[in-house]
């Protein structure tokens, strides 16, 4: 179990790093159309792609991609040191599930979005909660016996 985690914080957190890197160098709407499009390759899907984003969107979308990509650094920290930093995956965790409901929130008060961000609702969403089993059961590994 401590192998899955340390794996999928760091899987999770080299992602954070490129997404963040591609939107603040490429943009937000580029980013969103390679996912698209990497998506309907995936699974086959023959709608339309995302509508256009506006200047103010892709300027905040920037913006926060700066603190993705610092929530990736922390999870390649915390991955590369798990026994040092044992107790930061629970809250790692919370911090992408708050952006799955974030997410939600957003399909519920606004319409639902591109399938590919729908998705990206569901692995934040359910990931969260496998991150935090894998923990528990990694901490007792790391505990010592009394």
């Amino acid at each position: 179990m401590l192998s899955a985690l340390r794996v999928l914080l760091g899987v999770l957190g080299v992602s954070a790093i490129f997404i963040a890197a591609s939107i603040l160098f490429l943009g937000a709407e580029e980013t969103a159309r390679a996912g698209e499009a990497g998506f309907a390759g995936l699974t086959g899907w023959r709608g339309p792609v995302g509508e256009a984003w506006p200047a103010t969107m892709d300027n905040e979308l920037r913006f926060y991609a700066a603190l993705w990509g610092a929530y990736g650094v922390l999870l390649i920290m915390v991955s590369t040191d798990l026994a040092a930093h044992i107790e930061w995956p629970p809250w790692l965790a919370t911090v992408l599930f708050a952006g799955g409901v974030g997410r939600a929130i957003s399909y519920v008060a606004v319409g639902p979005p591109h399938p590919f961000f729908t998705a990206l609702m569901g692995i934040e969403l359910l990931l969260p909660p496998v991150i935090v089993l894998l923990w528990q059961r990694a901490r007792r590994r790391l505990s010592p016996a009394p």
